[in-house]
């Protein structure tokens, strides 16, 4: 007898797409029962996971997949969906993603499947004419479509980018070295090892790049039911599903964007009647969408609902004692909406197991902050609200700014470069106790690197400044010297309470230098 054992985690990557693809499709034929396509697919992606249950020996899955091809074959057949059919294939999908997710765990898991059985095997349709079907071979594939692709595991494609990382790493140190010496030969070969390497990381970087539908496509159904919930009518609109983005970063994003999408469910979007009296349309907008931005990918939760009320937020915040009534009255629209990050803030009036309970946001914007990306909010009351998380394209490797402080060397990501500026004594300026300069017809703060991160030596000394932008806010960061522009490796480290820094990377001299993160500096 073959162990199928060794292929439990390959069956478990195949078995949630086959998952993913019947939610959408049944969620398209839930709003269109004459979309054959999608009738088709379904039925397709469910004949697959049937075969493959009954491969690894998993009878429950087996059967209960069995069954949901009957009534998927009947429909096939030209069969009227009854009333229903829809929500009990959607229960049968959510009692296969369980048994699916039991074997990803290890943990078993015992459903008591009778009823639903039952109810699956008296599904009423009525016969339509007979159609010509798509012929499905045992695989599930309709005949004489082929794959070209193989399937790698992202652990593997994790392995390989870190031993491409320690290659760039030597690169650095070849390319150092090479530039001590006056030797023909030399630099041609670091040159085709630098260009070779280069490719090489490009390569990987390539792999490990998803399109955000990956991602995107788990929604649909949490907003439908969600919308079900809450007795809201939403249309749940999806664009951008082809541009990609590190595998890395998708999954690290998916419980903001869930968080958003529910709270553009619950607190944006209004009841039909509310809607009515407000002059709009009884159902209501949310849209996620993916755009490229050079390095950057924004992923954005936008809604046609209410909208922030900025005196309402103020007023909470001040009742919750984050700001007090003064700091409130000096606060712009951009500061307010800053609030929505400030753990134990929520605009719900009341708790329910959906939201209110002033835990989200904050994790949302952590999260994203901590990938080097930032969050962005727009609002308008009555109209709406859009919610962007600009994220960078990888986390991997990133072109950086090495700048010194003294002794130490720090990287400062370029992407978050607007400018390099000299400034002199007499364009330092102080309001309040803090240092600002005049840049291009605006004044904005400036920060001495050497002080905040408290390195020793002359405190007042003057150097160039580094303006950097974070979520539409620019500032200047006053540095010892500049070293030049870079290509690092980015290594995961963090300092328990310390946010300057966004993690560490190793240069070609074998020295470590830290990486600093924009944002974090600002609130430092």
């Amino acid at each position: 007898m073959v162990d199928v054992s060794q292929y439990k985690e390959l069956f478990v990557d195949e078995s949630r797409e086959h998952l993913q693809c019947i939610s959408r499709n049944l969620l398209t034929l839930e709003k269109e029962s004459e979309n054959t396509d999608a009738l088709n697919e379904t039925f397709r992606a469910v004949h697959t996971l049937k075969s493959m249950a009954a491969t690894m020996g998993f009878p429950d899955m087996e059967e209960l997949s069995h069954e949901m091809e009957n009534v998927l074959d009947v429909l096939r057949k030209g069969g009227e969906p009854g009333e229903g059919t829809v929500d009990l294939l959607l229960e049968s999908l959510d009692g296969l993603e369980t048994l699916v997710e039991s074997v990803a765990t290890g943990k078993t898991v015992k459903l008591d499947l009778t009823a639903l059985h039952k109810k699956l095997k008296n599904i009423p349709a009525e016969k339509k004419e007979d159609v010509e079907l798509p012929t499905v071979t045992a695989e599930g594939v309709v005949a004489g479509r082929v794959s070209p692709s193989i399937r790698i595991s992202i652990e593997k494609i994790q392995a390989l980018q870190n031993l491409v990382e320690e290659l760039a790493i030597a690169k650095m140190s070849l390319l150092q070295i090479a530039s001590k010496y006056a030797s023909h030969e030399l630099n041609e070969i670091t040159a085709t090892i630098d260009r070779h390497t280069s490719e090489l990381q490009d390569r990987v970087m390539q792999m490990r790049m998803f399109p955000v539908g990956y991602l995107f496509d788990k929604f649909p159904r949490a907003v439908r039911d969600l919308s079900k919930k809450t007795g809201k009518e939403v249309d749940f609109i999806v664009s951008g599903k082809e541009i990609e983005l590190d595998r890395l970063v998708l999954d690290e994003i998916n419980d903001a964007v869930l968080h958003l999408l529910r709270n553009a469910v619950d607190h944006g979007i209004e009841k039909p009647e509310d809607r009515k009296d407000a002059g709009k349309a009884d159902k209501g907008k949310v849209i996620l969408s993916a755009i490229r931005e050079g390095n950057h990918v924004v992923v954005s939760v936008e809604d046609d609902g209410r909208g922030i009320v900025i005196e309402e937020l103020k007023k909470i915040a001040v009742e919750r004692k984050i700001i007090t009534h003064e700091e409130a009255s000096r606060m712009n629209d951009a500061d307010v909406y800053e609030l929505l990050s400030e753990p134990g803030l929520s605009t719900a009036r009341e708790i329910t197991d959906i939201s209110g309970r002033g835990v989200g946001f904050d994790v949302v914007t952590s999260k994203v902050n901590s990938l080097g990306g930032s969050v962005r909010i727009t609002s308008e009351k009555g109209r709406g609200t859009n919610i962007e998380l600009h994220l960078p394209l990888t986390i991997a490797i990133i072109k950086a700014l090495l700048v010194g402080v003294e002794d130490e060397r720090y990287a400062i990501p370029l992407d978050s470069i607007r400018e390099i500026v000299a400034v002199g004594e007499k364009d330092l300026k102080s309001v309040e106790g803090k240092e600002i300069f005049g840049y291009r017809e605006h004044v904005l703060p400036l920060l001495r690197l050497k002080n905040i991160l408290d390195v020793s030596g002359d405190k007042d000394s003057i150097g160039p400044v580094v303006v950097v932008e974070r979520a539409d806010k620019f500032f200047g960061l006053m540095v010892g010297r500049l070293i030049g522009q870079h290509e690092i490796v980015v290594k995961p480290l963090r300092f328990k309470g310390r946010t300057e820094f966004a993690g560490a990377t190793i240069l070609g001299d074998g020295t470590v230098a830290l990486i600093l993160d924009v944002g974090g500096l600002m609130s430092a």
